[in-house]
């Protein structure tokens, strides 16, 4: 069904509503609802503190209560449960994945946890702890206005429990299969009371994985181990006229690879053949300063933010028992950010105006030392220098190519923003902007080389002939400015309903790339024109719903024009056209049971997309699932605490052309509970309870007719024992 035709059905739904509203205004939810009042959260991505039936924003959202019931660890596993929102294949929300569907100058979705923003090599969603969290948010659609650089499709926030006066401190302590154990610790109270309180949390993890190696006879070939450390400080000196909170984090992860082999091997068996290590280490640090105090009656806020993060990787590049090309790596990102703004509420013409306005700076650095060792065969291959593989690989199969690549990248950005609503009467007008300007300079030392005198001298004719680019530095440079204009109409049908239209630009920062065949290359910013129309409100029973609606429309897209892996060439060649919509339903309908349930539409398509490797005008976006769909409850008769989810996850194509596809699949998971008389509590957990397999990508090694798939993860089950003091 196409999309208009959902929109017309919904303002007739809205329409209807508003014709029966004398009677409706009557009874309120609140009243209704035999569970009580549903609570009224501000959203905690929203600068505009707007609650989330008073936003027409389509916003998925779990509290403290919700997460710690259901057992989900991670923040993947929360945003998984949301509508239109895809985990399988990296982070993808509303069709559109966090790297955008053919790559490009940034990422498409931000991940926010407690103000700081995890871009460059920060935490990543399957890594981030929700161990003490407060709330996970999903914000779909552009919240460029909002977050800034980096959000075209959407964000994702982490607000973890801040210090209060009332001491506290809780434990779990799990154990399960694939020798996985966690070690999780909370507390914190007054350290002087009414002004000084803190607060710490720790959590400490270990999983063998899914993955066996013979070759390297290594059975935790798929580890995740890590921890995450917290410290919160929160001062009030001057009662509620100042605050000032400061977080520290220490997070790392050790990962193992998730890649099986598959042709030599049934993929059942989950066997990686890497005769070399294939792992990663991520250690990020992060501080954030939030000071709030007011001046002249508007609420004002500084956020100051830090973070440093060190990602190193050796990798096995052929992913077979041969030897055929590995490749290590260190990345270093430092980033520093510093954000003002001001809330208040006024009133102009005698009628309420609630605004904020603000500044924003940012200054990013990275640095990576890259080393690849690759066959010259499969360079040639790459290339288009061999018409046969096979003769290639006979003739230069024992001939390896060494490239190593230095590379310093800054950013800068300042931005101003501002976003007004105005009440008149049932309705709410919403004007924001926000203003970005941002230059990238980046600094490239290259050198190629082979391991031998032969492959030295195909080496030197390929840079002679133009097919590799010359090695040497390179100094690249981009300036980027753009404005991004935000209208919005909200209408109070009755007591408990709103209904809404957004109309806003969406942008994605443009940026500086290197192709080993063509050399430098800047492109431009891509933007979307976003519409979106939302019906939000509690039904009788006591559950908010929430629907959206949205159309996208896609120019000056950041699309891969290269020829091949060694190639990857950005232009702003491309245009694509989006639509889908979102239903989510939660709540109390019992004092003991609350019910969720969320579907999500997506449809992308390339109106214009030619590239050396085809034209993909008309195909739908790679990893881009048309359809979820998710439901669970969580019910506490008494001791007991039974909490059950589906997810359900459509087949994705893997690339452009739209040939190969990965199935759809569907997870159960669950959690089950008792507390005893002291209040400890014993629980089991299991996720993927089925073990169904599927595959979330597959690729090309650089051995000739293999090749290895990545598979979601297998049933994973456990039990364990919490509780609080």
């Amino acid at each position: 069904m196409r999309i208009k035709v959902m929109v017309l059905a919904l303002f007739g739904v809205m329409a209807s509503w508003q014709a029966s509203a004398g009677e409706a205004a009557t009874e309120t939810a609140a009243t209704a609802n035999p569970a009580g009042a549903l609570e009224r959260v501000v959203i905690s991505g929203d600068k505009l503190k707007r609650t989330e039936n008073d936003s027409s924003a389509s916003v998925g959202a779990r509290n403290r209560r919700q997460i710690a019931e259901s057992g989900i660890t991670t923040v993947e596993d929360v945003a998984a449960q949301m509508a239109n929102v895809g985990t399988a294949e990296g982070l993808s929300i509303r069709g559109v994945n966090a790297l955008g569907p053919t790559g490009g100058g940034g990422r498409t979705i931000t991940l926010v946890m407690d103000g700081v923003a995890q871009d460059g090599y920060g935490q990543s969603i399957n890594s981030l702890s929700v161990w003490d969290a407060d709330r996970v948010e999903v914000l779909r659609g552009p919240q460029s206005t909002n977050q800034g650089r980096n959000s075209l499709a959407g964000a994702v926030v982490l607000k973890t429990r801040d210090p209060s006066d009332m001491p506290d401190f809780s434990y779990r302590l799990s154990a399960g299969n694939q020798n996985s154990r966690r070690m999780a610790l909370a507390g914190g109270g007054a350290m002087v009371d009414q002004v000084l309180a803190g607060r710490v949390s720790f959590e400490q993890r270990r999983r063998d994985g899914d993955v066996n190696n013979p070759s390297r006879n290594d059975p935790r070939f798929n580890h995740d181990d890590g921890h995450t450390l917290r410290a919160k400080l929160r001062v009030t000196p001057y009662g509620e006229r100042y605050q000032a909170l400061l977080t520290l984090v220490d997070a790392k992860q050790r990962l193992g690879s998730d890649s099986v082999e598959a042709v030599a091997r049934p993929i059942s068996a989950r066997q990686n053949l890497s005769n070399e290590a294939r792992n990663s280490d991520n250690h990020t640090r992060s501080a954030a300063l939030e000071q709030s105090f007011k001046v002249g009656g508007a609420d004002v806020t500084l956020l100051s933010t830090y973070s440093h993060n060190l990602f190193s990787r050796v990798q096995d590049y052929d992913a077979t028992e041969l030897k055929q090309g590995y490749r290590t790596g260190e990345n270093v990102d430092r980033q520093f950010s510093q954000e003002a703004r001001a809330n208040f509420e006024t009133a102009l013409f005698g009628l309420p105006l609630k605004g904020v306005a603000g500044l924003y700076y940012l200054n990013a650095n990275y640095s990576a030392d890259d080393m690849f060792t690759v066959p010259l065969s499969y360079v040639l291959g790459l290339t288009g220098q061999c018409p046969v593989q096979a003769a290639c690989d006979t003739a230069y199969g024992a001939e390896f190519v060494n490239r190593g690549n230095l590379e310093g990248h800054n950013t800068k950005t300042r931005a101003a923003f501002a976003e007004l609503d105005y009440v008149i009467d049932r309705l709410t007008v919403t004007a924001g902007v926000r203003f970005d300007a941002e230059r990238q300079t980046r600094v490239l030392t290259g050198a190629t080389n082979g391991t031998s005198p032969l492959a030295r001298m195909v080496v030197g004719q390929l840079i002679a002939g133009g097919i590799f680019s010359a090695d040497g530095m390179q100094n690249l440079q981009t300036d980027n400015s753009v404005w991004l204009p935000k209208l919005g109409l909200r209408y109070a049908l009755v007591p408990g309903w709103v209904a809404g239209l957004t109309a806003q630009r969406g942008y994605r920062t443009g940026g500086v790339d290197y192709s080993y065949q063509r050399g430098s290359n800047a492109f431009g910013p891509e933007f979307t024109k976003n519409y979106e129309a939302s019906l939000k409100g509690v039904l009788d029973n006591g559950m908010m719903l929430a629907l959206n609606a949205y159309r996208v429309n896609w120019t000056d897209q950041q699309v891969n024009v290269g020829r091949g892996s060694l190639d990857t060439f950005f232009v702003n060649a491309g245009s694509s056209r989006l639509q889908g919509l979102e239903a989510e339903l939660r709540g109390k309908v019992l004092a003991q049971l609350e019910l969720f349930g969320a579907v999500g539409v997506a449809r992308s398509r390339f109106i214009d997309f030619v590239s050396p490797q085809g034209d993909f005008t008309g195909k739908q976006f790679a990893r881009s699932p048309r359809q979820t769909v998710s439901a669970g409850f969580s019910w506490t008769p008494g001791r007991w605490l039974l909490n059950g989810n589906v997810v359900q996850t459509g087949g994705t194509y893997t690339g452009p052309d739209n040939v190969d596809r990965n199935d759809g699949h569907t997870i159960l998971g669950g959690k089950a509970a008792y507390t005893l008389a002291n209040g400890v509590s014993l629980f089991a957990f299991g996720s993927n309870l089925t073990d169904r397999r599927y595959i979330t990508a597959n690729y090309l090694t650089t051995v000739t007719d293999r090749h290895a798939v990545t598979l979601g993860s297998a049933r994973q089950f456990g039990f364990g024992v919490q509780g609080k003091i």
